[in-house]
């Protein structure tokens, strides 16, 4: 095991995901192979607070108020003698109130741990110990009083006064003199550079969005790196990857995509748009028309994203099949799935409606995109080589077509009606 290595964003997540079912310490120890102490130190320093308002009710001497007769404001800073009541969850392991059964009811301040602002806070913790300024106020002065003027009132590139001005070679370097002026430290702004708007400038992003994903407890041992882990140990296993489609806003049909990522071979059924009852009503479906035994070895292994149409995806487990999730927000993770998707797009541009689209329009579609040849599988169409793999069974019962060569359509005049 490596000492001293960082929890990285599955780790949180599993993290998250034993909190909220309640898992021992010793458990999550023995899944993300590390210290007790680790744990403890991650949860008591990345969890946030919320607060509600202060009564005596929160107070831990409402009892002895109560015997002795005292009535005080509702507010504590009107109180003397108040003292926050705290949970005994808070005490000791697990310190937050992640899976309690009281969560509903109870009105204390609550201690939550979640995965991606503790990504982000840690994010952050690494990042701003590094962007502290090395030099003092005063050469930052003396730098402003020789750079500004040169830059604003004259013209001068940077490069230009850097060389002509020795005395600005022993406190720093000129790249640290240009961050000075992106961040603001100098008189002279960033647009005053020659040549500055010529140029794309790398603008300052979120790495981690703090966004909750839905149903975390799903995600325990079913993250990412769980997957790379599995596959690396079974090679030969099936890989599925799923994603949906969507079209406008307040359209109400989706397009669930199901990709087999080594054969680049992709079919998709019409569901209804966010309802994971209905992925999960599709799939089974699906399983159920091509036999519970054909299933295990097509659908072994299952990779899904985070949306909320996949929030109850595991329980296709049922059937005796994988099932991981991917990093969240992190579309590279199922690429395959996402590259097939640009053939759609050729077919339902971006913004177009999918209301009106019916299977047997989904089921065309896919047998146009399954028969164009790619030059990544040997100058073979996914088609071929699904039906090498599966047989043509497989294909006939799901509905995908061989179309030929010279007849795919790519267009978006393939859908439309005669």
């Amino acid at each position: 095991m490596k000492k001293k290595a960082r929890l990285t964003i599955d780790d949180r997540i599993n993290l998250q995901a034993a909190l909220a079912k309640g898992t021992s310490l010793k458990d999550v120890c023995k899944l993300l192979k590390k210290n007790r102490t680790t744990i403890c130190r991650e949860i008591n320093n990345y969890c946030y607070i919320k607060s509600f308002s202060k009564s005596c009710s929160h107070c831990s001497k409402l009892q002895f108020c109560r015997e002795n007769g005292i009535v005080f404001p509702k507010h504590k800073k009107a109180c003397p003698d108040y003292e926050e009541l705290k949970c005994f969850r808070l005490k000791k392991y697990p310190y937050v109130c992640n899976g309690c059964y009281l969560n509903k009811y109870c009105k204390n301040d609550k201690h939550y741990y979640d995965c991606t602002k503790a990504e982000a806070m840690s994010l952050n913790n690494r990042v701003s110990t590094r962007k502290r300024k090395l030099i003092s106020q005063e050469q930052i002065i003396y730098i402003n009083k020789i750079v500004s003027p040169l830059i604003k009132d004259k013209g001068q590139s940077l490069h230009h006064v850097y060389v002509t001005n020795p005395s600005l070679h022993d406190i720093c370097s000129e790249r640290t003199i240009r961050r000075l002026i992106y961040d603001r430290y100098l008189d002279v702004k960033a647009h005053n550079l020659p040549r500055f708007v010529r140029f794309d400038h790398k603008q300052q992003y979120a790495v981690v969005r703090e966004n909750k994903i839905a149903n975390i407890e799903r995600m325990y041992e079913r993250t990412f790196t769980d997957f790379t882990r599995f596959t690396k140990r079974n090679p030969e296993l099936s890989v599925v990857q799923y994603d949906s489609v969507i079209g406008q806003i307040d359209d109400k049909q989706a397009i669930l995509t199901i990709t087999f990522p080594k054969e680049r071979f992709q079919f998709g059924r019409i569901i209804q748009k966010g309802d994971h009852i209905s992925v999960i009503q599709s799939m089974r479906w699906l399983f159920k028309l091509i036999g519970y035994d054909k299933a295990r070895e097509v659908f072994a292994v299952n990779l899904a994203d985070n949306g909320v149409e996949f929030s109850c995806f595991h329980r296709l487990e049922q059937y005796d099949v994988r099932v991981y999730f991917t990093n969240p927000y992190r579309s590279t993770d199922k690429a395959a799935c996402e590259r097939n998707h640009e053939f759609i797009r050729y077919i339902i541009p971006k913004g177009k409606t999918l209301d009106g689209l019916t299977q047997d329009d989904v089921n065309l579609m896919f047998s146009h995109i399954n028969s164009y040849v790619r030059e990544s599988n040997q100058k073979k169409t996914p088609y071929e080589l699904v039906v090498e793999r599966f047989g043509p069974e497989f294909v006939k019962l799901i509905g995908i077509k061989r179309i030929d060569p010279q007849d795919v359509i790519l267009k978006p005049r393939l859908l439309k009606k005669k």
